[in-house]
This record gives structure tokens, C-alpha cells and sequence, in this order.
């Protein structure tokens, strides 16, 4: 039952960074920061996040690799 709940929870999440909206987006810095404490993952893997984040010519890229991480920690959940 928890793994649903959690991957009810992860699933809102991820229409949340689904409809960040572009470079300088403020949600986005939150968002990773959530994203941390919904799934503890390592500080390094945050710092990556928000630098592919930080830059306008790196932005789409992060965006697409967040939701990729998101999407897989899904499936993580569901093969588990």
C-alpha cells in the first residue's frame, strides 16, 4: 500500500516538472529540492540536476533528464 501512496505522490510530482515552464523557472530549484526528499537521493545527484538546470543552453536538457529520473524512480517502484 505505501508503494502506491508513493507512487501517487511521485506521479503529481512529475506533472509538476512536466509544466516547468523554461530558464530561470524558481519552481524548478524547489522542485529538485522536493524531488530529494520524496526519494533521498544522494546530494550529488541533486547538484547535477540543478546544473543542467542553471543554464539557458542546458535548461531543456535538464528539464527532459529530470522527468526521465523521475519516470524511472516510477518504474523502480512498480518492479520492486
Amino acid at each position: 500500500m505505501q508503494d502506491l501512496s508513493k507512487v501517487n505522490q511521485l506521479s503529481t510530482f512529475l506533472k509538476r516538472v512536466q509544466q516547468l515552464r523554461g530558464y530561470g523557472d524558481m519552481d524548478s530549484y524547489c522542485l529538485v529540492n522536493e524531488f530529494q526528499n520524496l526519494v533521498n537521493i544522494p546530494e550529488n545527484a541533486v547538484h547535477n540536476i540543478i546544473e543542467d538546470l542553471s543554464s539557458p543552453q542546458t535548461w531543456s536538457y535538464g528539464k527532459s533528464k529530470f522527468i526521465d529520473r523521475v519516470e524511472t524512480v516510477i518504474e523502480d517502484i512498480f518492479n520492486s
